[in-house]
């Protein structure tokens, strides 16, 4: 499902990278800015998950790999596995400032015999083969209700090798390994990072659109150049 973001929302989004940038501490910008535009929980949410300091993004976009074959790959399970589910569900998509897919989901599927979880589980898995890394490490997050449950799921039916812990994003950048998610602290402290969801989507599921947020970024910026000029 593709909804244009009003244009509260775009302003929002506009004036929120410039605080950033300028140095204001996140919170405080991001609860100026919602106050200021009248912002829903979502858009809020929009803008925490998809908008950051220019230098942040750009840094993360420098150290995403395109390809992946022979290499070790340490994948954030549930962060994965619900952003294609989202895309499945016909869920709001946003290619983030970043170049990474993300949704607006705020919670845990905790049911692996959904539908579009058991479908998102075969994508991934099939993308895996495709790419063809050396390795592959799914993380779980223990703390997650049914998580053993799912681990197993995951390991009798795909073969893959999965673990559970209580601090799974500790163990995703620790790993050393190409890192696969999308949460944003995890790409801004890992070497290498992947963006798998974005490759399955994109690749097994074809007539999903993103709401683009680098592009109205872009867009933005060059109008607040054209008014200084």
């Amino acid at each position: 499902m593709y909804v244009p973001l009003r244009t509260e929302v775009r302003e929002a989004i506009r004036d929120y990278r410039y605080l950033l940038d300028r140095g204001y501490p996140q919170k405080a910008s991001l609860d100026f800015v919602s106050s200021r535009y009248g912002l829903e929980r979502d858009e809020r949410a929009l803008l925490l998950r998809c908008v950051h300091r220019s230098s942040d993004a750009i840094a993360v976009r420098s150290k995403t790999v395109r390809v992946v074959a022979g290499e070790s790959l340490v994948i954030d399970g549930y962060n994965v596995v619900l952003t294609v589910a989202s895309a499945i569900e016909g869920r709001q998509l946003f290619l983030c400032d970043d170049g990474f897919v993300r949704d607006l989901r705020s919670s845990y599927i905790k049911d692996f015999d959904s539908p579009s979880i058991v479908l998102s589980l075969e994508l991934v898995a099939k993308s895996l083969r495709d790419l063809k890394p050396a390795e592959v490490l799914i993380v779980l997050d223990k703390n997650v209700s049914w998580s053993s449950k799912h681990a197993e799921f995951i390991r009798e039916r795909y073969g893959l090798e999965t673990i559970l812990v209580a601090r799974a994003d500790v163990e995703v950048i620790g790993s050393g390994r190409v890192v696969c998610s999308s949460d944003f602290v995890i790409l801004t402290r890992a070497a290498k990072v992947f963006d798998l969801a974005q490759y399955v989507i994109r690749s097994l599921l074809l007539r999903v659109e993103f709401v683009d947020i680098s592009s109205l970024l872009r867009l933005a910026t060059s109008g607040l150049l054209n008014e200084i000029a």
